[in-house]
């Protein structure tokens, strides 16, 4: 399938060299490129239930709230230019490169299936290099990402159910689900057990998820 896209600005391996994005900033950027469209209130679903889990594990590891927050909230910014269930990442990676948050660019790139590979990246229009969560926050994102269908909380076998039935005839997408289904499955286990609580019902007690 082939996708045409915008070109993307290389970014750096080191991704913390800039000043971190304030909240306020980010729901600026949100609202410039959202206008207010419904996908807007999933971002913020997903950036106080982001919260809420980085919340639970701060009493175990440092955890970054602000900029995790500010990061989940712009996941989904590349919407504004496509709905692809890949392309989207894309989009928002190459709008956050120009602008300079490379912080949250990677994170558009990489909440995308969990992570992309740098073979992958390189099929999508992305720079040769993995795009794959590595730290906490970072990690945190996609799992919660997968955990609200549109602003409600959800399950990950319901998600997941979900995506795969909205995705019919994808090919592209549906090849790697599973993949993403077991990185997800796998850090939501190992997360639930450092904090001591099931990630999803810290998820659902979110109270400003609908």
């Amino acid at each position: 399938m082939k996708v045409a896209l915008r070109s993307a600005a290389e970014a750096p391996n080191v991704r913390n060299n800039q000043e971190m994005l304030s909240r306020d900033e980010a729901i600026g950027l949100l609202a410039e490129y959202g206008s207010g469209a419904a996908w807007t209130g999933h971002c913020f679903a997903v950036a106080h239930a982001a919260v809420q889990v980085g919340s639970a594990l701060e009493a175990f590891r440092a955890v970054e709230l602000d900029s995790l927050w500010s990061t989940a909230l712009l996941h989904d910014i590349g919407r504004y230019a496509s709905h692809d269930p890949i392309i989207h990442g894309v989009e928002g990676y190459n709008l956050l490169v120009r602008l300079g948050h490379q912080d949250a660019a990677f994170v558009c790139a990489s909440h995308v299936l969990f992570g992309l590979d740098a073979s992958e990246a390189v099929r999508f229009g992305l720079p040769a290099r993995d795009f794959v969560p590595q730290t906490y926050e970072e990690r945190i994102v996609p799992l919660v990402d997968f955990l609200i269908e549109g602003d409600r909380p959800t399950t990950l076998d319901n998600r997941f159910f979900s995506l795969r039935q909205r995705n019919v005839g994808n090919g592209l997408f549906l090849e790697r689900l599973d993949r993403a289904q077991e990185a997800a499955a796998s850090f939501m286990m190992q997360l639930s057990a450092e904090i001591g609580e099931p990630v999803e019902t810290i998820v659902a007690s979110c109270p400003w998820c609908s």
